[in-house]
């Protein structure tokens, strides 16, 4: 039976940065060639939403008329004429949303490019899916980074996210050490139990005299690092000759500070910006062809799965940001988009 698609929809839109979010009904978005009409059932605030949403990320959108939302579940209802999207209609998806087109995720409907949607088999949950590329993705590029650098050991920093334990869950896969950077000992021992080589407290006042001493055991030379700040450098001035840092997320500001030169021109360290849309160019856009994503069901369901703290939905998104960064992004929301 062909799926009843409503003319008008509810959908979470961003009328200028910074300024609270609308929560209004429009038309059904317009589909182009290679684009899909994907009935949302779930997504997800990550930081990046915020920093679109805070203008401190770079976008194609128009800043004061865009839904946000960058990832997704739901079902597709509808292909573009002529496009690649019709064997996806009536299938389960995971999607990203908001390339090139000023429609994301936080609505009951919306278009995503064909070709960044990954199947999903007819029983597999939704809740699941709803966090399906930001994290688990670039998880698995990190990953392949670490694999084409030859390194068997690395550090990350805000290990205690989302994104930090599957880090580690990954890496004890593939057999590399991971040296993990939190703010609390709360949370050591639980790093430890899923697989955390080494977890340091960067508040503790023996922080540095134990970094030090993980890395001359594991001598790891690549950084991964989300917090920025003073940290990144704190951390790089203590790993071998050749080290990168590579900075993904920005929880203390968007600079990275004390940089010395010295380590630069004469140890040959350096630190570069991690970012998951260029791995996504690197396969033409294609998500489909990056690697793991052929075991993106059992990977959600294990190594790469997202547990949500939070529920809301589209009408109550303002309370939810708002939580959000009181919390400095700790948790993760799950957004219920329709019905």
């Amino acid at each position: 039976m062909e799926a009843q698609i409503p003319k008008k929809v509810k959908a979470v839109f961003c009328r200028g940065v910074g300024k609270p979010l609308e929560v209004a009904e429009e038309d059904v978005p317009t589909l182009g060639a290679g684009q899909v009409l994907i009935k949302v059932a779930y997504s997800t605030i990550n930081p990046s939403d915020l920093g679109t949403l805070f203008g401190k990320y770079p976008h194609t959108k128009d800043p004061n008329n865009f839904v946000p939302g960058f990832e997704a579940s739901g079902t597709v209802v509808q292909a573009g004429e002529g496009g690649p999207g019709a064997e996806l209609v009536g299938k389960k998806v995971a999607f990203f949303a908001g390339a090139n087109t000023n429609w994301g995720a936080w609505a009951e409907y919306t278009i995503a490019y064909a070709a960044a949607c990954i199947p999903l088999s007819d029983s597999f949950d939704l809740v699941l899916a709803a966090a399906p590329f930001v994290n688990p993705l670039t998880v698995i590029s990190m990953v392949e980074t670490i694999i084409q650098h030859g390194a068997t050991s690395i550090v990350q920093t805000a290990a205690n996210s989302a994104l930090g334990k599957m880090l580690i869950r990954l890496c004890r896969e593939k057999g590399i050490k991971t040296i993990n950077v939190v703010r609390k000992d709360s949370i050591i021992d639980e790093l430890r139990s899923i697989g955390g080589d080494e977890v340091l407290n960067s508040e503790s006042p023996d922080f540095i005299e134990k970094l030090r001493a993980a890395v001359k055991h594991y001598d790891p030379k690549l950084l991964f690092d989300a917090v920025a700040g003073d940290l990144t450098t704190k951390i790089l001035k203590e790993l071998p000759k050749d080290s990168i840092a590579f900075v993904y997320g920005a929880l203390s500001g968007f600079t990275v500070n004390n940089v010395e030169v010295t380590e630069l021109l004469f140890q040959g360290k350096e630190i570069r910006g991690f970012y998951l849309t260029k791995f996504i160019r690197k396969v033409g856009g294609n998500i489909s062809k990056l690697p793991g994503i052929e075991n993106i069901e059992t990977l959600l369901t294990a190594t790469l799965k997202t547990t949500f703290n939070n529920e809301t939905n589209l009408d109550n998104i303002n309370e939810a940001i708002q939580k959000y960064r009181k919390l400095g992004g700790e948790g993760k929301w799950l957004i219920k988009c329709s019905n």
